[in-house]
Parts: structure tokens; sequence; C-alpha cells
């Protein structure tokens, strides 16, 4: 048989106080004064009978669950357990637990989940992924439901958002390949249906153009996701068809590793015949072979800075700046190096 459940009546029957002065030593309230061995009574009585509040009860008095939602895109991809982390880790030092969806960039089940953390009375959301629809977050915001958009922005500018600069990021890693030499440069763009993937094109190209590298549409491959067997399948259209290029810029670093893969398979050793470049520096990245030239996002502060922001709003504080976007830096590894006419001219002049 179950143990019956102990309640702030059995705590004020065991301090020998009214229920009322339980709540309030238990909740910190300061408003009516107590003497302080009063205090110490009620907690040791609580203590003794192992007693907890309950989450519902308390909830529904402040009218607030303390639980935040989050929905990411994809469990697996190696960039998001870092960027939970922050979260999770935030969240539980001010008092909030953390629900945790994986959309599996599906629209459906984002709704799905969008519906039922609504219905389970999350008090806030935390939404990491990049395909969410323009008429999701317009909804948000008409009900005015707290949520803080995070690794991606809206074009929205008032929308809460902490992000990475990808034009930033991007320019980084394309003035890096230009400076090694080389001109010929094929870009693997991650899905335009996100706001990730097209600013990362957008800015890849404007690189390109400052430099005055006319680019052909046949180095341009747009990957159906953002993962390794869709930079793999990409790669191999820019490879495989006409002339292929010196180096490949990949929207993130999985599409990169897709490319490496791609290159070994057409007989291409990485950096000597193909440099290729990633974006996010995710663990595994410097355990690639080679090891991988990537650009940096503080994946961890992501997570931190979004769950502060969203706990801000809820508990009313001013937020000082709606939209965090984050610096970023290129790591330069093993995976890239001069094209390799360059570096045959380099010796013959040496």
């Amino acid at each position: 048989m179950a143990a019956k459940r102990v309640t702030i009546t059995d705590v004020a029957r065991a301090a020998n106080v009214h229920p009322s002065t339980v709540s309030r030593v238990l909740n910190g309230r300061v408003e009516l004064s107590l003497l302080p061995e009063t205090r110490e009574r009620v907690i040791a009585a609580a203590t003794r009978l192992g007693y907890r509040p309950s989450a519902l009860a308390r909830g529904l008095r402040l009218r607030r669950t303390f639980t935040l939602g989050m929905l990411v895109p994809d469990i697996t991809n190696p960039v998001f357990p870092s960027i939970i982390k922050g979260v999770e880790g935030a969240a539980y030092a001010r008092g909030y637990h953390l629900i945790l969806c994986n959309t599996d960039d599906s629209f459906e089940r984002e709704a799905s989940y969008l519906r039922v953390l609504r219905e389970w009375r999350v008090d806030g959301l935390l939404i990491a992924s990049s395909s969410t629809a323009d008429s999701t977050i317009a909804e948000l915001r008409r009900e005015k439901f707290p949520f803080v958009l995070l690794n991606s922005a809206s074009r929205a500018s008032d929308d809460p958002a902490v992000a990475p600069d990808n034009r930033l990021g991007v320019t980084a890693a394309l003035e890096h390949l230009i400076e090694l030499g080389h001109r010929r440069i094929g870009l693997i763009a991650a899905p335009q249906s996100t706001t990730t993937g097209q600013e990362r094109l957008i800015a890849a190209r404007a690189a390109l153009r400052r430099h005055h590298l006319a680019h052909d549409e046949a180095l341009v491959a747009v990957a159906d996701s953002f993962s390794e067997p869709s930079g793999y399948r990409a790669a191999r259209r820019l490879l495989l068809g006409g002339e292929p290029p010196t180096a490949i810029f990949g929207a993130n670093d999985l599409i990169a590793l897709g490319a490496i893969r791609a290159a070994r398979e057409a007989g291409l050793a990485v950096p000597v015949d193909l440099s290729v470049v990633g974006f996010n520096d995710i663990p595994q990245s410097a355990l690639f072979d080679p090891p991988l030239t990537t650009v940096h996002l503080p994946q961890e502060e992501m997570g931190v800075l979004a769950a502060s922001l969203l706990i801000d709003h809820l508990e009313g504080r001013s937020l000082a700046r709606r939209r965090i976007v984050l610096e970023t830096e290129l790591v330069v590894r093993g995976s890239t190096a001069p094209p390799a006419a360059t570096s045959a001219a380099a010796m013959r002049t040496a």
C-alpha cells in the first residue's frame, strides 16, 4: 500500500503551528515576522516528516509551472548537446526545469510538440529549430506567449533571439581559403527553407563578390539537411561534374564531414587536393581525419544566454537586449592548405 502523502497540515501539527505559518516559512514569505525559533521548528518538522511541496499546487497558486519547453531539430546533431547543457544549467540555477522535444526537422512534429507543451502550461519556449514556420512564430507573438529563438533568428527584429554572427563566421572561412590561394571554391549550403541556411549562403556569395571572384553556380550545391549524408551527396555533385573546386565550404561541420568522405571516394586527398572548411566547431571536429578547419561558436554560452533571456522576461525584468548576436572565430586545423597548383608553383620558385 502506498505511503500517505505528508501535507502542510501534518507539518503544522508536528511543529505546533498554524498551516499558514508553515506555508509562509516554506515559501520564504517575509511580509509577516516570525520568531527564528518558530522557523527552525517548522523546517525541522518538515525535514523529519519528509514533506515535499506540491508542484501542481504551487503552480496553480502562482499561475506558473517553473518549466520551460525546448524544441531542437535533431538531437543527434553534435552541436546541440552543449547548447542544451547551457540551457538546462542556467534554468536549473534559477529554479526552472526543462522539457526537451526533438522535432526531427518536421513541421508536423514541431506543431504537435508546441501544442502539448502549451497544454502542459510550460512558462515559456526555447526554439532551436531553424525551420520553424513563420506562421508558428507569428501565432506565439500574437498570443504573447513567451519564447526565445536559439541558434537562429526570425525576420522580425523584435523577436527575442540568441544566434551566432553567421556573416562574420562565413566571411572569415571564405577569406581564409582565398588567402591560401583558392579561386575555385565550392559552396555546400544548408537547406534554404531555414534562416541559418539562407544567411550563410548569402554571406558566402557576398564574401566572394568582395574579392572579385565571379562565382559559378555549378559550384553551389544545396544539402537537403544539416547532416553528413546530405553533405556527402552534395559534395559528389560538385566533385564529379565538370571542373571540380579546389576547396569546399560546408554550411556546418557534418556537411563538411560528408564532403571529406566524398573527396576520398573520388580519389582526392584532403587538404592536398581539396581543402574543406566547416561551421560550428562541434567537439568531434578536432578528431576528424584530418582535423577540420571550422568556425567556432560558443555553444554552451548560447544556451545560457537564451535561458537567461527567457527567464528574465518571465520574471518581469527589463531586457537590455532582445536579440543577442554572438561573435564567431575561425579555428584553423589540418583540413585546409594552398591549392596543389599554387603549392607546386611556390616550390618551383623557391
